[in-house]
């Protein structure tokens, strides 16, 4: 079923010297790079439409990890990593492959571009490395990857269909995952970001009537400058703490200074007061 000599193979044809390749193109759907970019896509561009991508993502990461808790598969030995990791949970489904699926294909559905063959033949290329990088890295076995991918395309077809384009309700469907899995997993990170995510984001999309809009090129790179900071000053934070209530509350203080930063910035400068984004 996990297809595990067929994941031999994959991983025995990919030169070991070229490890670093590998661990780039993972990130893709790891944790940090997806958060990064949907915050830079809501500062810069379609707000509503990006929370909504990033109340996917956070509800995902919460079903997911349920559903690994439930069915506890083991990673692949120790002996089939490419180069010393440490990895730790379970290794069915692959969450990179089915994270990279809900991320970008849920900003290919929030913004439209299903009819688009450029988006999709992006995202099926984005989703295929992912999921490789995962096997090559000797982290999964390639039914994995595909379970994780299958998966994740199931998720979003069903959150899209679920939240209807509110990202109060797509928080709201993540706060009510997250509270189980976290009681699952026994409060592993992931889960205890999930539902600090989930509480940060209903908390902001809640507090505001809608998110102004970024006025220029000049003041949208000083949001994102001043964004980005405060995002790696608060992860930073967050990272170091080690109990379990404070954790779900720095990551809260995550997903909505995220999202909060145009509104103060926009209180702020009067040149950025605008009308709001309800795209």
């Amino acid at each position: 079923m996990r297809l595990e000599d067929e994941s031999v193979v994959v991983r025995e044809a990919y030169p070991a010297e070229y490890a670093e390749l590998v661990l780039a193109v993972t990130e893709l759907g790891g944790t940090t790079v997806p958060m990064v970019l949907l915050a830079v896509l809501f500062w810069l561009s379609s707000r509503r439409r990006t929370a909504l991508v990033i109340s996917y993502a956070v509800a995902g990461v919460a079903f997911l990890l349920a559903i690994k808790a439930a069915l506890a598969l083991p990673r692949p030995p120790e002996s089939a990593l490419l180069v010393p990791l440490s990895v730790d949970g379970y290794g069915f489904p692959s969450g990179h492959a089915f994270a990279a699926v809900v991320v970008y294909g849920g900003l290919c559905f929030a913004f439209e571009r299903t009819q688009d063959r450029r988006w999709l033949a992006a995202i099926g290329a984005i989703v295929v490395l992912v999921s490789l990088s995962r096997v090559i890295l000797g982290v999964h076995y390639l039914g994995d990857v595909l379970a994780g991918a299958v998966l994740g395309v199931a998720f979003l077809l069903a959150a899209n269909r679920l939240i209807r384009g509110d990202p109060e309700i797509g928080f709201a469907v993540a706060v009510a995952l997250a509270a189980p899995a976290v009681v699952v997993t026994g409060g592993v990170d992931d889960a205890l970001l999930a539902l600090g995510g989930g509480l940060g984001g209903l908390a902001a999309t809640l507090s505001v009537d809608g998110f102004p809009e970024t006025p220029s090129r000049t003041e949208g790179a000083l949001l994102v400058a001043v964004g980005l900071a405060g995002l790696a000053a608060i992860r930073t934070a967050a990272d170091a703490v080690t109990v379990a209530p404070i954790q779900v509350g720095a990551y809260a203080v995550l997903v909505a200074w995220v999202l909060f930063v145009p509104v103060g910035a926009a209180r702020l400068s009067p040149a950025m007061r605008r009308p709001f984004d309800s795209s």
